[in-house]
């Protein structure tokens, strides 16, 4: 071949043998276009899942719920949510993640339109929060299935960021959304929040069974030569896509899968802490109501969705280069827990400075930021590591560690509830506003109760302060896990055990295939234009 002719390579194998890489501008090409459609799918789910967590204020004020009764209703949620994980991915693996990411965002968003009728009894509407739950649990597993079809080995990181990212997003809107159109006099106030997000989900259904496919050979507008690279390199990885069991045993007994469950769970734990639990920090230690700062509220989501995306786009750039995918998985779930840990502590020990002090309430916010943002990191590291060990199964894999990584979102609540028992009395008009004590509620219902259990600024900061410490302390934790145990290689339980020679036949069988796919692009290669780059991602080791 010319050596003034560029080649343009997306896998290499062990034989040398390539495959040509799709010669299309990224806006042209199909996967990216996918990763849209699905950026737009995550930004329902969660869009859909936190309307209700703001709606809740003025619920509350009409149907006249106690906190224990808000808080029932907001976590019944998750109840359903832990229970489809692992049929999501192994029903996106055996059918195909198209129809099961669809109909679960579906299921939610029709009960979303319910929602409103539902609320006039509290069982009620626990129930359809919980039916809610099953229906979202899926979409996950389910994306992970569809990218384990779709996504280029070169490209695993940048494709499932992206899809990832429209999470943050649909928080970062709705949040503020919910807020307005429940204060509005739009279709009875509260009621528009899920009347309007219900319809958004709709209409993204429709659009998402229209124009979304399993794979790409069932695309309807996908070229040539976009088809061959992304099947012929995920040939090149992992064989044809042949109907095998699932390997339960391979899987549960692999130190890189339980390494993963590990940091989806950890990481979690942060999330919620972070999410969940800071605000009622900056409330009862530092006076700092952040719910209040209007647009301050979405600085914690917009940073972990500007770190997200970015890190998805830069760890695909370090492993075209040449750097190990282990190597780059590591780099970034350590960076990750670092920093949330570092400012984490950050936020615990601010405590210890001047109450009143203005600069203190804006070094918090800012802590919370960073220590937010910086979780983005992990969606280059282990939150896409499964596509990488396992691209066959990758759909059962997610199932399996979301489904441990929810349990922080009830036990880290409740941890923290535990030790930060000392809680600020905020309602005006009490005659213990101002003061602190620890008990189940904002304020004592006597002077009594206020004597038997009051407390201090200070003693609020201490506690929360080993809040945090604990929480940074289960982050290094799951970076160390993840730094010994942790892989980019594609494990044995991916291509399930068979006779040597059944083996050695599927393997000439597939170097066939990934040599048809190579052979039809070979004239698009050879006439590739002088500014086309080479990438050349080798087999890891």
């Amino acid at each position: 071949m010319d050596e003034k002719t560029p080649l343009v390579v997306a896998a290499v194998g062990d034989d040398g043998g390539c495959v040509p890489k799709c010669d299309l501008p990224w806006y042209k090409c199909r996967r990216y276009w996918l990763a849209f459609y699905a950026f737009l799918g995550f930004f329902n789910v969660y869009a859909l899942r936190v309307n209700l967590s703001v709606a809740i204020v003025e619920m509350s004020k009409h149907f006249d719920w106690n906190n224990s009764q808000t808080t029932m209703i907001l976590s019944s949620f998750f109840f359903g949510y832990i229970c489809t994980q692992l049929p999501g991915g192994w029903l996106g693996t055996k059918f195909g993640g198209k129809y099961v990411f669809g109909f679960g965002v579906l299921c939610t968003t029709l009960l979303t339109l319910l929602t409103p009728l539902a609320s006039n009894s509290i069982p009620a509407l626990i129930a359809l929060r919980v039916v809610e739950g099953l229906g979202e649990g899926v979409t996950y597993p389910a994306m992970h299935s569809i990218w384990a079809k779709w996504a280029p080995p070169a490209e695993r990181s940048r494709l499932a960021t992206l899809s990832y990212i429209g999470a943050y997003m649909g928080t970062i809107v709705s949040m503020p959304a919910s807020g307005a159109l429940s204060a509005s006099h739009f279709l009875d106030g509260w009621p528009s929040v899920f009347y309007v997000f219900g319809t958004l989900g709709f209409l993204w259904f429709v659009m998402w069974m229209y124009f979304a496919a399993d794979n790409p050979s069932k695309d309807k507008w996908i070229t040539d030569s976009e088809r061959d690279y992304i099947e012929g390199s995920i040939i090149r990885t992992q064989g044809k896509d042949d109907n095998v069991s699932v390997p339960w045993k391979g899987i549960f007994s692999s130190l890189p899968v339980w390494s993963i469950v590990v940091n989806h769970t950890t990481n979690n734990w942060g999330f919620y802490t972070l999410l969940t639990c800071l605000p009622t920090y900056l409330n009862d230690v530092l006076h700092f109501d952040i719910s209040s700062g209007g647009g301050l509220s979405a600085l914690p989501y917009l940073s972990l969705f500007i770190i997200a995306f970015l890190s998805g786009q830069i760890a695909d750039t370090l492993r075209s280069k040449g750097y190990s995918t282990t190597i780059v998985r590591k780099g970034f779930n350590t960076l990750s827990y670092t920093l949330g840990a570092g400012f984490l502590l950050l936020c615990g020990y601010t405590s210890t400075f001047d109450h009143s002090s203005s600069w203190k309430k804006t070094a918090a916010v800012a802590f919370l930021v960073v220590a937010n943002g910086s979780l983005g990191f992990a969606l280059a590291g282990f939150n896409v590591n499964h596509l990488d060990i396992s691209p066959r199964f990758a759909g059962v894999l997610m199932g399996i560690t979301n489904g441990f990584g929810t349990i922080p979102g009830f036990v880290g609540p409740i941890v923290a509830g535990a030790i930060a028992k000392c809680v600020y009395c905020d309602e005006d008009g009490n005659e213990f506003f101002g003061k602190y004590w620890e008990g189940k509620t904002k304020c004592p219902g006597s002077e009594a109760e206020y004597l038997e259990r009051k407390c201090t600024v200070d003693d609020a900061g201490h506690q929360w302060r080993i809040v945090f410490i604990i929480s940074a302390a289960i982050f290094i934790f799951g970076a160390l896990v993840f730094l010994i145990f942790g892989s980019g290689n594609v494990q044995p339980f991916n291509s399930p055990s068979k006779s040597s020679k059944r083996r050695n036949e599927d393997d000439i069988e597939d170097d066939m295939d990934a040599a048809e796919y190579s052979a039809r692009s070979h004239n698009r290669v050879v006439n590739a234009t002088k500014e086309e780059k080479v990438f050349i991602v080798g087999e890891e080791n």
